[in-house]
C-alpha cells in the first residue's frame, strides 16, 4: 500500500503571519459582501417550458400505442450484413409488441450479430454462410410460434404504424396481407420486368385485382392456418407460395402501401438491367406458372385459345 505524506508547512514569523492576517480580512468580508448581495438576487426557480421532444410531448401529442391484436404476433427479419439498419428495424418491430422476434442472419460477416444481440426480444438464427436469398424467410416461419406472421428485411426501417395494418389484416382474418404497390408504379408499358412478373402471375391464377401484389415485397403478413397449408419450405421460393396460396383458395388482401421502392438498399447484385437479383426473381415466378400449370389452377388468361391466347400473351410480353 502506497501512503502520501504531507509535510508540515515551514514555520513563519509572527510579524509576516499578522502581516498575511490583515491582508486576507479585508478581502474576505468584501466576499462575503458579495455572496449576500449574489444570493439576494437569485430568484426561486418556477416550473420549466419544455423545449424540443419534451415539448411536443406534453403539448398533448403522445407516442403510438399499437392497437390490440387477438392472435400473437411473430416478426421474422431476415437480414444479409445489415449492421447499419438493424437497429432501427428491430426497434420498430419492437414497438409493435410482437410475441416473439426472430432475426435470420443469413451469411452476415459484418457487425449485423452485435446489432441483434442488442435487443432483448431477439431470436437469432446465424447461418455463418449464406444459404440463398429468400431462405431466411422459411427458416424463421419454421421456428416461430405466433398466429400471425410479419416478415421483414433488415436493411430497410418501416415505422410501426405502418406495419401494423398487415398484422392486423390477419387478424381480422386474412390469410396473406400483401403490400399495395400499385399506386406507387407507373402504366404498365413503363413497368419494369419483374413487376410484369408479378402482374402476370397474379392474373394467370385469376386473381387480376392484385395487380403486382407480391411475397416477394415486404412487409406482408401470413396467418398460421397459411403457413401451415402452404408449408414453410415453400416461403424460400416467395412467388411459388403466392401461387400455393390462391391455389389454396386462401383468403389474400392487400393491407397497406408502404414505399419499399425508394427504401430498398442499393446492391450490386441488384442494379441495372438484367441483374442478379432480377433474373432470380424472374425464374421464381416461372417456377410458380410451371406449378400452376402441373395443378391445372391457371385462371381466365389461359381459358383463351388459339390467336386469342396468342394476342394476349403477345400483348404482355410487348407492355401493351
Amino acid at each position: 500500500m502506497r501512503i502520501g505524506i504531507h509535510p508540515k508547512p515551514a514555520s513563519r514569523s509572527k510579524a509576516s503571519a499578522s502581516g498575511r492576517k490583515s491582508v486576507l480580512q479585508g478581502p474576505a468580508k468584501l466576499q462575503k459582501t458579495r455572496i449576500r448581495k449574489v444570493l439576494s438576487s437569485v430568484r426561486t426557480p418556477g416550473p420549466v417550458r419544455p423545449s424540443g421532444r419534451t415539448a411536443g410531448r406534453s403539448s398533448g401529442k403522445t407516442a403510438w400505442i399499437r392497437p390490440a391484436l387477438n392472435r400473437k404476433l411473430s416478426v421474422i427479419i431476415s437480414a444479409c450484413n445489415e449492421e447499419t439498419t438493424l437497429g432501427a428495424v428491430l426497434k420498430e418491430a419492437e414497438r409493435l409488441k410482437p410475441e416473439e422476434i426472430i432475426v435470420v442472419l443469413n451469411g452476415c460477416v459484418d457487425n449485423s450479430f452485435r446489432r441483434a444481440r442488442k435487443s432483448g426480444m431477439a431470436t437469432i438464427v446465424h447461418c455463418p454462410e449464406a444459404a440463398g436469398h429468400d431462405i431466411g424467410r422459411a427458416i424463421g416461419a419454421k421456428l416461430s410460434r405466433g398466429d400471425i406472421l410479419l416478415f421483414l428485411d433488415g436493411d430497410m426501417a418501416i415505422p410501426a404504424p405502418e406495419l401494423y395494418p398487415f398484422a392486423a389484416a390477419v387478424d381480422q382474418g386474412a390469410d396473406v396481407a400483401l403490400n399495395n404497390l400499385n399506386p406507387l408504379l407507373p402504366v404498365f408499358g413503363e413497368c419494369d420486368d419483374v413487376t410484369r412478373c408479378k402482374m402476370f402471375l397474379n392474373t394467370a391464377l385469376g386473381r387480376e385485382d392484385l395487380g403486382s401484389g407480391s411475397m416477394t415485397a415486404v412487409p406482408h403478413a401470413l396467418s398460421r392456418r397459411a403457413l401451415e397449408l402452404i408449408g414453410p419450405q415453400t416461403l424460400a421460393v416467395p412467388p411459388k407460395a403466392q401461387a400455393a396460396a390462391i391455389m389454396q383458395k386462401l383468403c389474400i388482401k392487400t393491407a397497406g402501401t408502404v414505399n419499399v421502392i425508394k427504401r430498398n438498399r442499393i446492391r450490386k447484385g441488384n442494379t441495372g438491367a438484367g441483374n442478379g437479383v432480377e433474373q432470380l426473381i424472374i425464374g421464381d415466378h416461372a417456377e410458380a406458372l410451371a406449378e400452376g400449370f402441373a395443378r391445372g389452377e391457371t385462371g381466365l388468361l389461359w381459358r383463351e385459345s388459339g390467336t386469342d391466347s396468342r394476342r394476349l400473351l403477345a400483348a404482355w410480353r410487348n407492355g401493351i
